[in-house]
Parts: C-alpha cells; structure tokens; sequence
C-alpha cells in the first residue's frame, strides 16, 4: 500500500540540496550546443529555465513528494572535454528536503541540453546524482563519492619540505590552443596550496616520442620528487601517455594508480577504462593522472593521505619508526 509520509509533526528546519548531472557524447557536438550552434540555439539559457520550473513542479511529477515553499533554485553549467556537468541547487524552509527538487532540477536540465542535440548525436548520454543534502531530521550528508567543492584544494594536503613538482599536460587540442590548459592549472594550484613548488610544467600533444621526451627532460634537469601528468590515459588510438611513462621509468608502482581507480569509480564504471600507471625514475615519482579537471580533482583527493609518505619513500627516507613495512 503506497501512502505520503506524515511530516506534520516535523520542525521546520532550512533544507538544502546539490545535485548534479554529467552529460557525455561527441565532444564537437558538445561543444556546438554550449556555443548555441545547433539549430534549437541557446540551449544553456533553455536548461536553466527548464530546471528551475521542473524543481517547482517536481510534486506533481513525482506522486509521494510534499509541496515545498522553494526559496531558492539554481542552475550552473560547466563544459569539459566530451562532458557538460550540471549542479542544480534548491533550498527551503520548510518540514521535509528539497532532495527531490535538486535532482529533478538536474535530470529535466540536462534532458533540455539532450533536446536540443538528439539530432546530432542521439547517443548522447547522462548520469544524475545527489551530491550533498543539509537541514531536516536527518541533518547533513554528502556523497561519499565526490568532493565537497571541485575547485577547492583539500586543507590537510601537507607535503614533505622542499618538495619540487614537475607538470606534463598531454592533449592535442589544449596543445594548439584549442582550449586552455584547466587540468594542468588545477594541479598547479593544489600543490602550491599543498606546500611544493612548481619546477617545470609543459604542454605536449598525443605523440608517445614527445611525451617520453619531456618526461625525460623534465626528470633528469630538475630532478624533482614528482611529476604528475594528465591526459592520454584513455583508450583512444592516440591516448599514448602510460606507454610513454613505462619506457621512462625505471620501477612501476601500479599499486598507487588501482588506488585511485578503485577510488573515482564509485557510480562510475568507466573509471576502469583508465590505462594509467605511476612509477620512478631516479629519486621521482611519477603519476597519471586523467585529463578532466573534475576527475584530476577526485585524483588528487585520493592522493592526499597517500602522495606525503610516497615521497618520503622515493627519497629514501625509510618507513617511520614503529610503523609495519610492506612490500
């Protein structure tokens, strides 16, 4: 017997939710319909509009949900390399959430932006997911899965002293200029934040030869404790940078990318589509990480507890006093 739960007793309390959708597909196409090139036009104008009336609407969609007071709903877009990623946001005063409102926000958003491109990809395709949720009974929760802001560096990323970090972009189109560099600028971010500074970056295509050579180059000028790259981890016939970094390094630490593979692929299977690999060369560490800002961010979060005392291990400073060695 289906029933609407009884909220009468409840407290009003402030509700609020973020939920978000990713939309995948051809990436020219992406692109066409961020730009507003296809033939409906402004389709981010159109998915925002969309999800804010869908979150008002969302009781009568949805047959067990309460009418809520919305006090706020609000819609942002990003667009990645072969990815559109929405957030949608709604907040309450009142005695149940505003889960629903997000999500629903979110869904009807992101099938606007499909409306709008079906005709020049029908397989694209979305995922929508709660993020995080505040207020009510049951007081505050966050997806165990993502990070809490995508932009922000953690506050308990602490490195080793003096540690210096090379940065190696692999991408043809943010090579010739396509579009900037986010991912490498990201990493460079978080580690300045984390206490390491910067001793080379560089921006190459999908060619393994170019790629071998800068990490070379990189490596054996500046000598430093880590080089992180990111892109061409993938399965496209040009995805070439685990090959590149195998022939470069002399010891392979696999374990540390299975970790992070184990780590972004809650929800998301196509985490196990990444080739990536890490290992050393001389006294550096070198680690792949994937080419969208959103997922070198969740990378770098996994990294966090482990980077510190993998540096210290590649520097040969040993495991710490009383702490079992594995190995």
């Amino acid at each position: 017997m289906m029933h609407m739960m009884d909220v009468g007793e409840k407290a009003q309390t402030m509700c609020q939710a973020e939920a978000e959708a990713v939309i995948q597909g051809e990436p020219e196409v992406l692109r066409a319909l961020w730009e507003g090139r296809l033939p409906k036009g402004d389709a981010r104008a159109a998915a925002q509009l969309a999800g804010i009336l869908a979150a008002k609407r969302t009781p009568e969609l949805l047959p067990m949900c309460h009418p809520i007071r919305l006090d706020k709903v609000e819609i942002r877009a990003t667009i990645e390399e072969g990815s559109i990623r929405i957030r949608a946001i709604a907040r309450a005063h009142d005695r149940t959430g505003v889960e629903m409102e997000a999500l629903t926000a979110a869904a009807v958003a992101a099938l606007t932006f499909y409306d709008w491109a079906k005709s020049s990809d029908p397989t694209i395709e979305f995922t929508v997911r709660l993020l995080r949720k505040s207020g009510g009974k049951s007081g505050n929760w966050e997806n165990p899965a993502v990070s809490t802001h995508a932009e922000e560096v953690p506050s308990k990323t602490v490195l080793p002293d003096g540690v210096r970090v090379g940065i190696l972009t692999v991408s043809d189109r943010a090579s010739r200029g396509v579009y900037p560099d986010r991912s490498g600028d990201l990493i460079q971010q978080w580690l300045t934040q984390a206490g390491a500074s910067v001793c080379e970056r560089a921006l190459v295509s999908d060619e393994r030869s170019r790629v071998e050579a800068e990490l070379v180059r990189i490596i054996d000028a500046h000598q430093p404790d880590l080089v992180l790259t990111t892109g061409g981890t993938g399965l496209s016939p040009r995805d070439c940078t685990p090959e590149a970094t195998r022939a470069v390094v002399e010891r392979e630490a696999t374990g540390i990318v299975e970790w992070l593979r184990q780590r972004s692929a809650h929800g998301n299977s196509r985490a196990y589509l990444s080739r990536a690999t890490a290992g050393i060369r001389g006294r550096t560490l070198v680690i792949n990480l994937p080419g969208s800002p959103r997922a070198v961010q969740e990378h770098l979060d996994a990294l966090r507890d482990m980077l510190p005392h993998a540096i210290e291990m590649v520097r040969g400073m040993g495991h710490p006093d009383g702490e079992k060695q594995h190995g």
